[in-house]
């Protein structure tokens, strides 16, 4: 039927596979009809510039669900084992993608007693080390050599552990709070929201937009605090327009969300700029709306007390409880918000007094499923009893430590009183590209290493079809014509996150890259947003559910689907204040 084939892997192709399909190819006799086998080692997707992720949630019920009281803890174990053996494949095609051998250092957590420690992130760098050194192996000539020279970068391994505060948060910039507070949906490549467009004669359509690095708007906004946002919204948009003003000066400047509304609904022209525009005005002020009518001022305010274990003043707050309640008893606080709120009390207090939960529980009445989540925060190594003994007394003061090293100087960083939480991964990484990192919690796999390996007869090129190596070279990429990429002033920084990354984390890489001066990138098995969040760690003591496979099976010449099972929500019990928060 076909003169030929073109087969491509998106991973390696280990060598026992290879000679297997060599020999049946070959068996065959068709084996001169494939021109073309190759691997591609591109099996991660690339969200943004400095943003990956392997696209592989149910990763996370496999690390840290309870094993202790599975049936079978050894098999349990084993598919541990396995999962990171793929995470380490996939990660092998990021670093062969980037042209990198990295070092590996890995964080080594205390062992805290009543805590879980799976130690996933040793697992994870000795996988990864193994599949770089037989990469290396088979491929001599890597790393290609870089222009001007650098030394190696470093992969920094992590995994949800490190900081179980930072998915919980409310986030007050713009693309978090989007995908926080927003009905919108993931894609690969960003965010889709739909929403209602006014014409220029006044009526309305359903519009659909997508915020990708295509947009330039939202590239030029997506980290900035929401305050900023509309500013600079308001600023560009008076800056685009007196640029193509033809020197009339027809337009007015606008001063305002409603001003910019009222213009564009009357400009004729510019479609492409008015419909970006437009659809960020909107998005910036449906946002402000759920801003204001989920209290979020009152509530961002105390969580960041309550995560930076101080006050804007620099106050040690001492009535947490006593706030938390009223916002608990409000009617109009969704589920989901009060289990967040909890969550973060518990994680973030020196002591947990029993009686102070059972009080906070009382009042948030949450259902099953909320208070599962609570529960299962255990897993990721949050203990919910801290004051029973001089146990939990010496965990204690190891997470006020933890916190205190992570609020050191974020008054300097942020100035806004609603996002002074810095990110535990971004204090990792800074510790790092500054040399001021604790060794022994984060340590690296090989002190030292030979500058080449060992090269006989057993590791030399593959027999059979050849393999070739494609780099995407994604990270390269220059955003000004005809300009070369500046060269960074150190070796890049690769971290990765087993178990989720929060996209409060995903901007922390670029705040780093600026301040730096260095190539650095974060990834993760997929992204994670607070109620999505707080609904995997609701199923983390459950049994896991199979992941619907993306292709279906074959059974004839035609794919059957069968169309999807439709639900129907139970109504709520009380009132709510947009159509965001009937859906939690």
């Amino acid at each position: 039927m076909y003169a030929a084939a073109h087969v491509f892997f998106i991973q390696g192709l280990e060598t026992t596979l290879l000679k297997d399909l060599s020999r049946r190819l070959k068996e065959a006799k068709v084996q001169d009809l494939v021109k073309s086998l190759k691997d591609m080692y591109m099996d991660f997707i690339v969200r943004e510039p400095a943003v990956f992720a392997l696209d592989d949630p149910q990763k996370f019920f496999t690390l840290f669900s309870n094993q202790d009281t599975s049936e079978d803890w050894t098999s349990s174990a084993s598919k541990i084992s396995g999962d990171l053996d793929d995470i380490a494949k996939q990660l092998l095609c990021v670093c062969v993608s980037l042209g990198e051998n990295p070092h590996i250092r890995y964080h080594r957590p205390l062992d805290v007693p009543g805590a879980v420690n799976r130690n996933i992130p040793w697992h994870l760098a000795k996988a990864l080390q193994s599949q770089l050194d037989e990469f290396c192996k088979i491929n001599p000539s890597f790393p290609p050599p870089r222009d001007p020279p650098m030394q190696r970068g470093t992969i920094i391994l992590l995994d949800r552990t490190i900081d179980p505060v930072s998915p919980i948060l409310h986030e007050f910039t713009y693309q978090a709070m989007v995908a926080d507070l927003l009905p919108v949906e993931e894609t690969p490549s960003g965010l889709k929201y739909s929403y209602e467009y006014t014409q220029e004669d006044g009526t309305t359509k359903d519009q659909e937009t997508q915020l990708t690095d295509q947009d330039t708007v939202y590239t030029s906004i997506r980290h900035m605090h929401i305050a900023v946002t509309t500013e600079q919204l308001i600023d560009d948009f008076n800056k685009f327009m007196a640029e193509n003003d033809g020197g009339s000066g027809g337009h007015a400047s606008v001063k305002s969300l409603n001003d910019m509304k009222n213009m564009i609904a009357n400009l004729p022209q510019f479609q492409e700029m008015k419909t970006k525009f437009s659809a960020h005005m909107t998005i910036a002020s449906d946002c402000m709306t759920e801003f204001r009518e989920q209290t979020l001022e009152a509530i961002g305010l105390l969580e960041q007390n309550m995560a930076c274990g101080e006050t804007p003043d620099k106050t040690v707050p001492k009535h947490l409880v006593d706030d938390l309640l009223p916002i608990l008893d409000d009617p109009y606080t969704t589920a989901t918000t009060k289990a967040r709120l909890i969550m973060l009390w518990f994680a973030t207090c020196d002591q947990v007094d029993p009686e102070q939960l059972e009080l906070l529980l009382a009042h948030a009445r949450l259902d099953k499923q909320h208070k599962d989540a609570i529960d299962n925060m255990s897993y990721l190594g949050v203990q919910l009893s801290k004051s029973a003994s001089k146990q939990g007394e010496k965990s204690s003061r190891w997470h006020r430590k933890k916190r205190e090293s992570v609020a050191v100087t974020q008054q300097d960083d942020v100035p806004f009183d609603l996002s002074r939480y810095v990110p535990v991964v971004k204090r990792v990484a800074e510790g790092h590209i500054k040399e001021t990192i604790d060794q022994s919690l984060f340590p690296f796999l090989r002190v030292a290493r030979p500058e080449d390996l060992r090269r006989d007869s057993s590791h030399s090129p593959k027999e059979g079809l050849q393999l070739r190596v494609y780099k995407t070279q994604w990270h390269k990429k220059s955003t000004t014509k005809n300009a070369a990429p500046k060269p960074p002033s150190g070796p890049p920084v690769i971290i990765f996150i087993a178990g989720g990354m929060t996209y409060s984390e995903m901007r922390s890489a670029y705040e780093l890259a600026q301040t730096h001066d260095r190539d650095v990138y974060i990834g993760s098995t997929h992204i994670i947003t607070p109620d999505g969040f707080v609904d995997a760690l609701s199923n983390l003591n459950k049994p896991p559910t199979a992941p619907e496979p993306v292709v279906p099976p074959y059974t004839s010449s035609i794919h059957h689907l069968s169309p999807p099972s439709s639900r129907t929500a139970p109504a709520s019990p009380v009132p709510s204040r947009s159509s965001k928060n009937s859906k939690k």
